[in-house]
């Protein structure tokens, strides 16, 4: 039976998380090598897969899940092992300019990036798992659908930056949404009495914009509090705990989103 081209381009958010066989693989990057379109809609999905993968905290399964398993497989009668047959090694349908250009933006995302996609299908796969753990937290959940819609937005952009001191920060924007978020990689930790916030600067005035901490690899994510409004600068201060409501310290990190 011939496959719609409606039923091909709806395998967009599959590919992206790696989730076809290897004929639906095949079908689906034959389409993509021939649709900018579709190419884009694939890169979307997967820069939204990475912040989902940094949406929540990770979560260790109880031991009885791994028990529950073995005991499953050892009685469960099993197939007599098949030796695979060699495949013929086939190029990519990927061709040209536009396979470079593909290639290109694939690629050279950080290996960090890479793990938060694998985070995010181990993520989607537990989703009961998941779901309990998000839903158990209201501001978690409506940050993790903001983060979303930012990273699907038609006019998504972002700016790295580094951070004083060490460290690397990503800011993320819509426009037509309004709305930033902020990631940063290998944050300090800060003591107690301490903690990092966001601002939105316009010129000699600063906005807060939210408080946020670090995770034990100094990861963090936030969207920010508020709209947007025209600030041309996102910056992050160190204050005391619970935010302030003028920065007292130098930003560690500016960035502009104009």
């Amino acid at each position: 039976m011939t496959t719609r081209k409606h039923d091909v381009e709806s395998l967009s958010g599959a590919y992206a998380l790696h989730a076809l066989n290897d004929d639906e693989t095949r079908m689906f990057e034959d389409h993509l090598a021939e649709s900018e379109e579709t190419r884009n809609e694939v890169t979307e999905l997967t820069d939204t897969a990475v912040l989902l993968g940094m949406a929540v905290d990770p979560v260790a399964p109880p031991a009885s899940v791994k028990q529950g398993i073995m005991a499953q497989l050892a009685n469960t009668p099993q197939l007599p092992r098949e030796t695979p047959q060699p495949a013929p090694v086939q190029m990519s349908s990927f061709t040209g300019k536009a396979a470079a250009k593909a290639q290109a933006r694939w690629f050279s995302k950080p290996l960090t990036a890479l793990a938060s996609i694998a985070a995010a299908v181990i993520l989607i796969i537990g989703g009961g798992v998941v779901a309990n753990t998000v839903n158990s937290n209201n501001f978690q959940q409506a940050q993790a659908d903001q983060l979303a819609a930012i990273g699907s937005a038609s006019d998504t952009q972002r700016v790295d930056a580094a951070i004083s001191g060490g460290g690397s920060a990503t800011l993320m924007w819509s426009v037509e949404l309004g709305t930033s978020a902020f990631i940063a990689d290998g944050l300090k930790a800060l003591p107690s009495d301490k903690t990092y916030e966001l601002w939105y600067i316009d010129g000699t005035d600063a906005r807060p914009a939210g408080t946020f901490t670090i995770d034990g690899d100094g990861k963090a994510w936030r969207v920010l509090d508020g709209d947007m409004d025209g600030a041309g600068v996102i910056g992050v201060t160190v204050e005391p705990s619970g935010g302030s409501k003028a920065p007292t310290t130098t930003p560690i990190v500016t960035i502009e989103s104009a």
